[in-house]
């Protein structure tokens, strides 16, 4: 079994870290709350990015994503490879629902982007396959949030 890539090992931890944190702050926008819609989707868009982590940590651990190494990935697409993380601090830092709805839609919108990047270089292998599924979990979070920024 060949060795996973520094970078790609980094990507992953920084891709389970992001889905942890964003978690954390959907479930504490999801307390602040008042409407009972908008409470509901927070907090299960926070279940879902859960998920997320978990899927990422355990394929981290498996081991089997170590067939990256089987591909030709070049050193440029890995370092090219970037996850700002501005739109989820900014979004724990609002109080405003409507800016958390926007902050939120911007921070899906960035990790779908990073997702996307991820599926690229790992196309073909199984990991590709989990990077292209979390890029759409991440699109279908963008459009719940769109639905709720709509109803304000």
């Amino acid at each position: 079994m060949a060795s996973l890539s520094a970078r790609m090992i980094t990507a992953l931890k920084t891709a389970i870290r992001r889905e942890e944190r964003t978690s954390a702050i959907y479930e504490e926008k999801a307390r602040l709350a008042t409407n009972e819609k908008i409470k509901a989707v927070l907090e299960s868009l926070a279940k879902q990015e859960m998920v997320h982590a978990r899927k990422l940590q355990k394929a981290l651990e498996k081991g089997d994503i170590s067939t990256i190494g089987n591909k030709k990935t070049s050193a440029a697409s890995i370092q090219a490879l970037s996850l700002k993380n501005d739109d989820i601090r900014s979004m724990g830092a609002q109080q405003d629902l409507a800016r958390v709805i926007e902050r939120a839609i911007k921070a899906e919108e960035t990790s779908f982007a990073f997702y996307r990047s991820l599926s690229t270089i790992s196309k073909g292998l199984d990991i590709g396959e989990l990077f292209s599924r979390l890029a759409d979990e991440e699109l279908k979070h963008k459009a719940r949030l769109e639905a709720v920024r709509a109803r304000l």
